[in-house]
């Protein structure tokens, strides 16, 4: 007799990818929220009575603006190695902390959704903050879960979805910067990173990294090459191209 499956999960769930903006704004590093068995993404009008006398005492409504929200049960997770939180789950647990401990405006981050397979429409961004961050309950054994609430904060904007291209792209770089001897460790953000290879994967202006890891399909974590004083752009190369010049990409040793 074949078994129940014990792990379920929503199909919104899996079609839909949601990305959380950790870095300090106006600068930008977008990374995968992880874990999500069960996802609700919410957009609401608001509205206020609008009925007159000749409505007869009939209903009538009037839309003052909108609401959106992501609700999403998560899968508590550790890094790869089992010695800490997942990083973006850390985050998210931060800014709850801040949202409480002070005003809200201080606790807000970017947060984005669109269809992981790279389909239009449904693909949107915004401003957000955690509003709960509730431990679900459960017998012995129990998987420990948090029903998360990412309130939005003002409009909700419409993008091309990031999954649509194969091209890599780097949002964001973690130091930015560097001695001109090279060596130190560099976070790189972005998409499309699955599929790098080789030594000339991952360039810092014209020269190699010194060696990389691929942490995940949105992280690599490289050791920078010397280079001459100044700023360089740092380049993800994989079967689908490269990742295209931006600011976010800019690299500056000194």
């Amino acid at each position: 007799m074949a078994t129940t499956p014990t792990t379920r999960v929503t199909a919104l769930a899996r079609r839909m990818r949601v990305d959380i903006d950790t870095a300090t704004y106006p600068a930008s590093q977008y990374q995968q929220l992880i874990g999500i068995e069960e996802l609700k993404l919410i957009e609401e009008l608001r509205t206020e009575s609008d009925e007159t006398y000749e409505d007869d005492g009939a209903a009538r409504e009037a839309v003052t603006g909108y609401n959106w929200r992501i609700e999403a049960k998560i899968k508590h997770s550790t890094n790869a190695a089992g010695t800490s939180i997942d990083s973006v789950h850390a985050f998210l647990r931060n800014r709850f902390n801040a949202a409480k401990a002070s005003n809200v405006a201080s606790a807000e981050f970017g947060v984005r959704w669109y269809d992981r397979n790279g389909l239009a429409g449904d693909s949107f961004e915004g401003r957000a903050y955690v509003k709960a961050w509730p431990h679900d309950g459960g017998g012995t054994g129990a998987l420990d879960t948090v029903s998360v609430v990412i309130q939005g904060q003002g409009p909700l904007t419409p993008i091309t979805n990031p999954a649509a291209s194969a091209v890599p792209a780097v949002t964001g770089l973690n130091p930015a910067g560097g001695p001109t001897a090279g060596g130190n460790l560099v976070n790189i953000y972005g998409s499309k990173f699955t599929g790098v290879t080789g030594a000339t994967g991952v360039k810092f202006g014209a020269n190699n990294a010194t060696n990389y890891t691929l942490v995940s399909d949105t992280h690599i974590v490289a050791t920078a090459p010397a280079g001459a004083a100044g700023t360089v752009q740092v380049t993800v190369t994989t079967p689908g191209g490269t990742s295209p010049n931006a600011p976010a990409d800019d690299y500056t040793y000194a």
